[in-house]
């Protein structure tokens, strides 16, 4: 799957779309709201809304993650890892394969709690100034 990411300090807007770019969702998350269109195409078990919590997890300032865990949530952390923990139970792992200080280009991850793992290779970006 191909996905269009727009991301700031107030949003996430997500498109998703096939190899043929067939348009298979449109997400946009304002901090406190959800907006999905979902393809019929898609099965019913994939969650779109998955996918803006392991932006957060992936992309996230750390200390801004550290703020929102709730109380038997625990994040380990180094230089090319973050670690996702609850109930010292491993829910997710987040690898840098690419690390970039300004974006990580190249990232793996694998959520223990829901059976998938996505590989994300970012072919290009821009930063603009907000």
């Amino acid at each position: 799957m191909l996905c269009v990411l727009e991301l700031d300090n107030r949003h996430i807007a997500i498109a998703g779309l096939s190899k043929e770019g067939v348009s298979l969702f449109n997400l946009n998350y304002d901090g406190n709201t959800v907006k999905l269109d979902k393809s019929p195409l898609l099965p019913t078990s994939f969650s779109p809304e998955l996918i803006v919590k392991d932006l957060q997890l992936v992309y996230w300032p750390l200390a801004e993650l550290q703020k929102t865990l709730p109380q038997q949530w625990r994040l380990e952390t180094g230089n090319n890892y973050r670690r996702l923990f609850f109930n010292n139970q491993s829910l997710m792992d987040v690898d840098y394969l690419e690390p970039d200080s300004t974006w990580p280009k190249t990232v793996s991850l694998i959520n223990y709690r829901y059976h998938y793992q996505l590989y994300i290779t970012t072919l290009s970006y821009e930063t603009l100034s907000e």
